[in-house]
């Protein structure tokens, strides 16, 4: 529904209606002629209208049934923002000026957001697309719309988000001379022989090589909450509070559920790959680590690349999304919605009863 809805507010005045319908509906007693009537002088009838108050609970329910139409007409949220530009983390100040004197929007309101909540912004999202559907009966109809992000902060949907305001989405490419932010991946290396700690340190530098560039690991002798893997190279069973997302057994004889675990066949530089999700964590265990051959190492590292990190969201291009009607699916508006029906009908079953029985 359009933010146009908003003029059923313009409707208020109708709440008079049920005032004026119990004042004129007000039951009147008749009129009965009295015997000794007759003897009195005659006198035209005088009548004195008093206010009183009547069916207090029944003109109660239906203020509120006809102010619960209203509201559902008027999309439940009245609209009070104009013009805005959402600006995503980490921007240039001169080249959002620039962009904001093209578009004509330097007065407008303006909204940071950010994807991963640990910025001091005034949106924690990570989709504004679907944040600004769940919550654009905020806006008035003629509110325009301008987003300037970064690649890679603005997701790309399905298919073009169903909009009733006109956005200008501009996304700006990733300078190719801007390095790559740093990212430290926390491993834990447990092993009972040196010779065997020392080659597992000399195969996360390989793979430091082999990232983008920016990936770091710090290998620690015990976890913690950023540990992602931990390397149990040793027979005996780990610590019951130990918890990762992966390991990587050296000795399968620490972990039990290593003897059923399912084997993975199409790894040809990774022999007799078998894994296990436990509570623990999800185990991976090969025959002989790949702590010397360069294929195997290679494939290892590509297949944690695949199989446990996230694909990267491809960008969307910069676009101007036009307007059309909205589908809103979340938000504070819609959760209004769910509950104003069952409440709407509650009402008029109440006032019908009440209704009824008072012409009873």
């Amino acid at each position: 529904m359009s933010s146009a809805a908003g003029l059923w507010w313009l409707a208020l005045p109708l709440l008079l209606l049920p005032i004026w319908w119990h004042r004129e509906k007000r039951q009147r007693t008749q009129a009965q002629p009295l015997a000794t009537a007759r003897f009195l002088p005659a006198a035209a009838p005088q009548q004195q209208r008093i206010w009183r108050w009547v069916d207090k609970l029944l003109l109660l329910l239906r203020c509120l049934l006809l102010l619960g139409v209203i509201a559902w007409l008027a999309d439940v949220v009245l609209p009070w923002r104009g013009d805005t530009v959402w600006l995503g983390p980490e921007l240039d100040a001169a080249v959002v000026d620039a962009q904001l004197k093209q578009a004509g929007l330097t007065q407008a309101q303006r909204v940071s957001f950010c994807t991963d909540g640990s910025e001091a912004c005034d949106v924690h999202t990570a989709n504004i697309l679907a944040w600004l559907i769940a919550h654009e009966s905020e806006w008035r109809g003629d509110a325009r719309w301008l987003l300037i992000a970064n690649a890679g902060d603005v997701p790309m949907p399905a298919r073009p988000p169903a909009l009733a305001h006109r956005l200008d989405m501009r996304v700006l490419a990733a300078s190719a001379s801007a390095p790559a932010p740093r990212v430290d991946r926390h491993v834990v290396v447990v092993t009972d022989r040196f010779d065997r700690g020392e080659r597992w340190r000399a195969l996360f530098t390989a793979f430091e090589a082999a990232g983008l560039g920016n990936e770091h690991y710090l290998i620690t002798s015990a976890p913690n909450a950023q540990t992602e893997l931990i390397v149990w190279d040793k027979p005996e069973a780990p610590d019951a509070a130990w918890l990762a997302p992966l390991w990587w057994v050296g000795d399968a004889s620490a972990f039990p559920a290593l003897a059923t675990a399912a084997r993975v066949q199409n790894l040809p530089n990774l022999p007799n790959f078998r894994y296990a999700n436990t509570p623990r964590g999800r185990l991976w265990a090969l025959d002989d680590w790949p702590l010397n051959d360069i294929e195997g190492a290679r494939a290892l590292f590509q297949t944690w690349q695949a199989l446990q990190r996230a694909p990267v969201a491809y960008a969307p291009p910069s676009q101007v999304l036009t307007a059309g009607p909205s589908v809103r699916t979340e938000g504070p508006a819609a959760a209004l919605h769910a509950v104003f029906a069952p409440l709407l009908a509650a009402l008029f079953a109440l006032e019908r009863l009440l209704a009824h029985v008072g012409r009873g």
